[in-house]
């Protein structure tokens, strides 16, 4: 059982689907698909969270009983909008049953696929995969330099709250930036309050001019954290797009084993690791696996994307038939279940939050949904 809910802080909705947008851009999903924040009012405050892959009505009754004000989901309710709220039909009770409990839901879908450390990273990592890449692009997250105008002495703090922010990082290496000295000078103002110098004086200044990289999801949020650990009163600094080529965004994700494992054996490793008692086999496999391709969910559109960058099986949630690869030598496209490959990602995602919020400093409840259950099962 898990364990009853303890007494945390109230954070307004509003600042915690901010915190979500910083780390898994609601940009980030794909056209049509709806994310963020479904029922609820913005204002509203939220102590406990459930976290579940669905609301369903096992999860939506776990969550009254817990006193929960936010059910945080993978899917959303809403995919298809519902013509009216009758509560003699499924979703119109769900919902209605939900706004009487004076929650509020909020999903995180294909912009959960596409982060980095969100679904799919996830699974690659849970298949010990390296040399991970995207399986299907989507987009970037394009590059601006920020550049900032620091006193001497003071580089090293605003570089590391910069880098905490997700600046500074180019490639595999982290606060990466570049510092040159030179002279600056200003006259404060009526009513300012000067780090150094005086009122209706030129003041003259050592300083550093400290550039670092920074994604376009990540600079309003370290501007923000910017002006907090900045000395000065008025930060001086300056913002500009780059030309160089964005982190990569998109669904799935393709990499490799250091050595070749048996067919047979992943299978039962696939098994295991996703809970499940059988997986469904298209096309011809090889004796042996090095390259593996992997999506969550539905990942049906995508085989031709993993065949083509080199994989020798293809792991996804579910394939419609027409979607189904013919007999290719070497190749095959596993499915373990659409509800399989994504709820194996629910508790570390509760882990990856708690982090988050943390970091914030905030003291939330938060849980994945014991009452989380397979919408089908196997005779």
């Amino acid at each position: 059982m898990h364990a009853p809910f303890l007494c945390p802080m109230d954070v307004p909705l509003q600042e915690i689907i901010k915190l979500l947008d910083e780390h898994y851009s609601f940009s980030w999903a794909v056209a049509g698909d709806r994310t963020g924040l479904e029922i609820g009012h913005p204002q509203m405050p939220v102590a406990r969270i459930l976290v579940a892959l669905e609301a369903t009505p096992a999860v939506v009754a776990e969550a009254r009983q817990q006193g929960v004000q936010l059910l945080l989901t993978h899917h959303p309710l809403l995919y298809q909008p519902l013509k009216d709220v009758r509560e003699d039909q499924p979703g119109g009770r769900l919902v209605a049953q939900i706004v009487r409990a004076g929650m509020a839901l909020v999903s995180c879908h294909s912009n959960l696929d596409v982060a980095p450390r969100g679904l799919n990273d996830y699974l690659a990592r849970l298949l010990e995969l390296q040399d991970v890449e995207v399986l299907w692009a989507t987009g970037a997250d394009a590059w601006y330099k920020l550049a900032v105008f620091v006193p001497l002495g003071y580089e090293d703090p605003v570089r590391q709250a910069l880098a905490e922010e997700g600046l500074g990082i180019i490639g595999r290496y982290s606060h990466c930036s570049f510092a040159s000295r030179g002279e600056g000078t200003y006259v404060p103002l009526e009513g300012a309050q000067p780090f150094r110098g005086e009122v209706a004086r030129l003041s003259r200044a050592a300083e550093s001019r400290l550039e670092m990289v920074a994604p376009a999801s990540r600079w309003q949020t370290a501007l923000a954290r910017l002006k907090e650990i900045h000395p000065y009163e008025e930060v001086a600094y300056d913002l500009y797009p780059l030309k160089n080529p964005g982190l990569v965004l998109g669904l799935g994700r393709i990499g490799n084993w250091p050595a070749p494992r048996p067919f047979s054996e992943i299978i039962s490793q696939f098994k295991e690791v996703f809970g499940v008692s059988q997986v469904r086999i298209w096309g011809r496999p090889p004796g042996e696996v090095r390259r593996v391709a992997v999506c969550g969910g539905s990942g049906g559109e995508f085989i031709g994307a993993a065949w083509e960058k080199g994989a020798q099986v293809y792991l996804t949630g579910e394939v419609r038939h027409h979607q189904a690869p013919p007999e290719m030598e070497d190749f095959a496209v596993l499915e373990v279940g659409h509800y399989a490959s994504e709820a194996v990602f629910m508790e570390p995602w509760v882990q990856e939050l708690q982090a988050r919020f943390r970091e914030a400093g905030w003291d939330l409840e938060v849980k994945a949904a014991a009452a989380a259950t397979p919408p089908c099962h196997y005779l």
